[in-house]
């Protein structure tokens, strides 16, 4: 089984919180890493290690506050990896936090439900 993956927020970059006891995967806080490649791809290969041999259920909690464009391109990889469990017939939800009036948030979650194959839950905070 993979090791926990813990990162600390910083003031630009997100918390990232992958809890292999749960399956509970968080990411929280605001995404505007100054080169989003090398803040993100370490994550998106640990989650390509994680769906080779997933847990039985997966929860992934979305809290982001803001990010910029290029943070988006790599959160919809990261989720897009999550899809490959699913296809597998694995157990895979999505819950996507917003603070309530955000409409930008709210509608970057609803514009990735609608093209990702994932079952999401929107969630005001």
């Amino acid at each position: 089984m993979a090791e926990s993956l813990r990162i600390e927020a910083t003031e630009d970059t997100p918390l990232i919180d992958f809890d292999m006891e749960t399956g509970v995967f968080k990411v929280t806080g605001r995404a505007l890493p100054e080169d989003a490649h090398e803040f993100f791809k370490p994550i998106e290969e640990w989650v390509q290690d994680y769906v080779e041999s997933p847990l039985e259920t997966t929860t992934v909690e979305m809290r982001i506050d803001y990010f910029n464009s290029a943070a988006t391109r790599y959160i919809f990889n990261l989720l897009m990896c999550f899809e490959d469990i699913v296809d597998d017939g694995g157990d895979v939800k999505v819950v996507w936090f917003y603070k309530e009036g955000d409409d930008m948030i709210e509608s970057k979650g609803e514009e990735l439900s609608s093209i990702l194959e994932l079952p999401f839950e929107m969630k005001t905070l």
